[in-house]
């Protein structure tokens, strides 16, 4: 049960450590809301500060937006470390989203803000503007979603 804990801290060190060090690289080399293309139209790199949640949504309410991030991080955290299940999936995609969580929160505490700087446009749609640890967080959440969809079924087919 050690060997699966510090398994787990591993991925959360990694996702926050990668996300940290791309956001300094960025601000350091990147303006304020000036871009790099990367590939054409379709890839950039812009650097933006976003002082809402996802999509720029709650907009300017940090302490709202810290709460929130606070109780959900005290929730995974206990949910990761305190269950007796052995899904590996899902232990690890709860370690990607405390990962990115954490990547943000520590921008949160720090800036005020969120470092997004990974901007893509498809099919003439401009993205949302996203980081390392928002990856983190949307594959994890995903991979959480699909590993409590087959767990359900699988307890339907049991009962």
């Amino acid at each position: 049960n050690q060997m699966k804990k510090t398994k787990y801290i591993l991925v959360m060190i990694t996702i926050l450590i990668i996300d940290q060090i791309s956001k300094i690289i960025i601000m350091n080399k990147i303006p304020l809301n000036k871009s790099i293309k990367i590939i054409g139209d379709f890839f950039k790199l812009t650097y933006t500060q976003n002082d809402g949640a996802a999509f720029g949504i709650f907009g300017g309410r940090t302490i709202f937006i810290l709460l929130i991030s606070v109780l959900i991080l005290i929730y995974l955290l206990y949910e990761l470390f305190r269950n007796k299940r052995q899904n590996f999936l899902m232990d690890s995609s709860i370690s990607l989203i405390i990962g990115g969580l954490l990547g943000n929160l520590i921008d949160r505490i720090y800036f005020g803000y969120v470092r997004d700087f990974l901007d893509f446009t498809i099919f003439n749609y401009d993205f949302a503007i996203f980081n390392i640890g928002d990856i983190a967080i949307v594959i994890g959440a995903f991979t959480f979603f699909i590993c409590i969809i087959r767990e359900g079924k699988y307890e339907n087919k049991n009962n």
